[in-house]
Formats: C-alpha cells, structure tokens, sequence
C-alpha cells in the first residue's frame, strides 16, 4: 500500500528519473500517513551512545592544515531533482566534510534511505547519493526518520558515513568535530521529536509537547557534552548543528534542548544551524527565556518544497529570508520557494558562512570570530536577493 501511494505521485516528475517536488506537498495527506502507519507500534531503535574506547570527538583537519572547508544542507534526502543538483554543487566543491542536518523523505524507512541518500534505486527513480567530503560525512537525526522508528538511520545510513577510512564510521547520532579554534557539535533533536503516534500529525495538536514531541536530549548525549566534550572546561567558539529549531519567527520553537545544555555555555555567544523549517532564514542573536544566546540559522531547504509563509518577528528576531517563489507547473500553479545548502569554512580564528541556492548562486556572506569576552564578531554581506521581514 505504501509504495503503491508512492508511484502515484511519480506523475508530479518534473524529469522522469525524479520525483517531483509536488509529491512532498503537506496537502498530499495520504502518502505521508500511510507512510507513516507502516511502522505503528514499532519501537523506537535504541539510542547509541559512544563505548568508553571511542570519544566523538574528530579533528577537523592535520595540524598544518590553514583551512577547513565543509558544506552542510537539511532537509534534503527527498531524491527531488532540487537534491540531486545540491549534491552535485556540493561534489564539485571538493570539500573536507559534508554534514546533513536530517530528515529523510517520507519516514526515513530503509528503501528511502538507499534511494534517496545512497544512490540505490528502490522504487523505479534514479536514486541520489549524499555527498562525501575527503575528511568525511555525517548525518544528524530528523524527525523522519525516527517515524520509521530510527533502525534504517542507525543500521542503514550511518555505516556509510562518519571520517574517511574510520571502520567505526559514525556510531552515533551526535558528534564534535575539532579545529583550533572552533569545535562543531552536533547533537540530537529527532530523536524525541515525533511525539504521540497520529495525534502529532495534527496542526494545533503537535504544538504541544506532550503530544508532538518536545526534542529533549536523551542522557547519554548530556553526559557526553558534560564528560567528554567538557565545553565548560575548555571553550572554544562554537557551531551548533541539530535537527529542529531552536526558535522561529515561523513556526514552532523547541526551547528544551537549550535549557539542557545552558550549563555548559553560560556567558557565551553561539551560532547555531538547524533545519526542519522548510526555508532559508537569517536571525539576529537571541536568547529565549534566558538560555543560551545563539545566532540562530535555518538551513531546511535542501530537497523539500518551500511552502511560503509570512514571518512574526514577535516571536524572534527575523533579519533575513529569502522570499523567492516560482510556481511547480501545475494546474494549481502552486508556489514554492527555492532550495538551497550552506558553503563553510574555518581559517585560523575565522568561521564563514556561504549561503547559496540550488542554482549555486551566493546568496548571504557572513563571517564570525571569537572574543576573548565570550562573544563573538560578526561581519556579513547579503547579496541583495534575502529580503528583511519588513520588505
């Protein structure tokens, strides 16, 4: 039943060897329920951790090294043509490390993973392949794949992924890559995020964290930030990958995982990236109810379609987003936004941040630097194509 809603939407293909941006549409309600309903009552796979004997902790890059460059997209394994053009920009870069913020389209079940991310056809489409940088490649956990219980994301993907030549490969959900003077972690929101089975579904529903999840993070992923990475003992400026967002001028805001890890970044400024949104969006820093106080980035426009929506600026401190739509051809002359991935590299003292679409057009350049106070300096240049919430 499942892949017989799947082939249904192969119509929607703008070139035939894809599946087509509309069949990932919310309003196509019964491919993504029965999708989901082929793995009622199963239990979640349990949650890995590190074996005393492996840290999470990678270096970027060998000592001598001056530059590391990496590329990073959310949302992004639907096997589209939009995925498809993405991870061929980011094969062309040649870059170290390439890193997927999550979700994998429907549910995240092992024939979607094989199609959409390892370039293994399961149903009659030309399958994608996520790319790899030569240091390596990760993959955070979304929420997709946790509807599919998590087993294909832990058993499936991530044995391909993790530092180039590492037999472990990526063994959990969460990671610290090292530089001198920067560390990027990675933790994980998805795993707690799918909440009550159907009833988080529900819009209005899902917005309340009994129902739809509120993105905790499970223990042993604190207790490896607390005795492992150890952040409150050796800072360093810091990037923050996860799933889900931290706030939003747009949709839901999961405040849980911030209250989780405040201890560990108290009198610190952070920049963290997240997807899930379905959009491109730049914010200003922001610290709700008092948590950590991050530069906040949503990078969920990888593969799905942008599904347009105007900002409340209320709820957090919108600066930038890109509000360009163009229409999926159809008889509804729907309008979708526009896909894209983020470009990054760190020199010395220097993080930047180079965000393109799916034409690889530069879109927002920005660059940021620690201070010895905690803070962090930040120049950035948009290219004139994001707009600000007031245009």
């Amino acid at each position: 039943m499942v892949n017989h809603f799947k082939r249904q939407f192969a119509e929607y293909s703008r070139r035939r060897q894809f599946p087509g941006l509309m069949a990932f549409l919310s309003k196509n309600f019964f491919a993504w329920i029965f999708s989901y309903v082929a793995f009622a009552g199963g239990r979640k796979f349990p949650f890995p951790g590190y074996p005393k004997e492996r840290s999470g902790i990678y270096p970027m890059a060998a000592p001598a090294a001056a530059k590391v460059t990496l590329a990073i997209a959310g949302d992004w394994a639907t096997g589209t043509h939009e995925s498809a053009e993405i991870a061929r920009h980011i094969e062309a870069k040649k870059l170290d490390w390439t890193i997927h913020l999550g979700d994998v389209y429907y549910v995240g079940d092992e024939a979607e993973v094989r199609q959409n991310c390892l370039n293994l056809p399961e149903e009659g489409f030309t399958g994608v392949c996520w790319p790899h940088g030569s240091g390596g490649s990760f993959a955070l956990n979304g929420n997709h794949e946790m509807y599919a219980n998590g087993k294909p994301y832990f058993q499936v993907f991530l044995p391909t992924l993790g530092p180039k030549g590492d037999p472990h490969h990526q063994p959990a959900s969460f990671f610290c890559l090292e530089a001198d003077h920067w560390r990027i972690i990675a933790i994980d929101t998805g795993y707690n995020s799918t909440g009550k089975f159907i009833l988080s579904q529900i819009p209005g529903l899902n917005k309340i964290p009994a129902i739809g999840g509120d993105c905790h993070l499970e223990d042993k992923l604190i207790a490896w930030l607390r005795d492992v990475v150890k952040p409150q003992e050796n800072p360093k400026a810091t990037l923050l990958l996860s799933h889900n967002q931290y706030y939003s001028a747009f949709e839901q805001q999961y405040f849980k995982p911030a209250q989780q890890m405040a201890e560990f970044f108290k009198g610190r400024e952070l920049v963290w990236i997240w997807g899930h949104e379905h959009r491109l969006a730049i914010y200003d820093k922001f610290s709700p109810e008092g948590s950590i106080l991050a530069y906040g980035r949503c990078l969920g426009h990888g593969g799905m379609p942008i599904e347009l929506a105007t900002p409340d600026t209320k709820r957090a401190p919108l600066l930038f987003y890109d509000k360009r739509a163009h229409s999926l051809g159809n008889a509804a002359n729907t309008m979708v936004g526009e896909n894209g991935y983020l470009l990054a590299a760190i020199e010395g003292e220097t993080l930047t941040l180079d965000y393109r679409d799916v034409a690889d057009t530069p879109l927002f350049w920005e660059t940021f630097s620690p201070l010895p106070n905690g803070t962090l300096k930040h120049n950035f240049e948009n290219k004139g194509i994001l707009v600000s919430p007031s245009t």
